[in-house]
């Protein structure tokens, strides 16, 4: 079944073909740069289109000078998301009851100089005020689990971050998740910024 499945892959199959036929002529040329580096893009090819699911896992951790009460409200109101994520549009419905099962979609937001459309549907999986918030989204062949962990640290809160997405291509999986343990989440970033200056935006890189 999964080798059917590969083969059902077009993309799999060409730049497995492509690698195959590439390895050839490294064989034949071994000194030849230009071959192995045609070898390597199409060892890129194949691990990009790989046709079975990975799963990626992120997990970041920010101090935020707030009470734990004003950060668990607003991390819970699915509307702010836009503050803090440029991707994702306006929350529809608006007015979401932070209760277990209840759902709701995002209007397209941006990615780079485009829209960015969502066919998602997010619900929260797990409320536990004021400590823990966990947000589940389904759609495209995916699933994603996001959840917001709280620590009260008096006048700060400790934001954990623990993201889980299932369903997206090997390679891509782990390719962000080496990413995301290097650098830190402009996300988060957006987040303290607006809880503890009220200023949505990214701070320059003079800040």
């Amino acid at each position: 079944m999964k080798f059917r499945k590969a083969i059902a892959s077009p993309l799999f199959a060409f730049w497995t073909l492509a690698a195959l036929v590439t390895l050839a002529q490294v064989a034949l040329h071994p000194f030849d740069v230009q071959w192995r580096l045609i070898f390597a893009v199409c060892l890129g090819g194949v691990a990009l289109y790989f046709p079975f699911a990975g799963t990626l896992r992120v997990r970041k951790t920010i101090t935020i000078e707030r009470p734990v009460t004003v950060v668990y409200n607003f991390l819970s109101q699915p509307a702010n998301l836009h503050i803090w994520n440029p991707r994702a549009g306006s929350a529809q419905p608006e007015n979401v009851p932070v209760e277990v099962g209840q759902e709701w979609t995002y209007s397209p937001g941006r990615w780079l100089f485009m829209k960015a459309p969502s066919s998602l549907r997010h619900a929260f999986s797990k409320v536990d005020p004021p400590h823990m918030i966990e947000i589940t989204a389904s759609g495209r062949g995916m699933r994603a689990i996001y959840a917001y962990i709280l620590h009260d640290l008096g006048k700060c809160t400790e934001v954990t971050l623990d993201v889980t997405v299932a369903g997206m291509p090997v390679a891509l999986a782990w390719l962000t998740s080496v990413i995301s343990s290097v650098y830190p989440n402009r996300d988060l970033v957006r987040l303290k910024r607006a809880l503890e200056l009220g200023d949505p935006t990214e701070p320059s890189p003079s800040n």
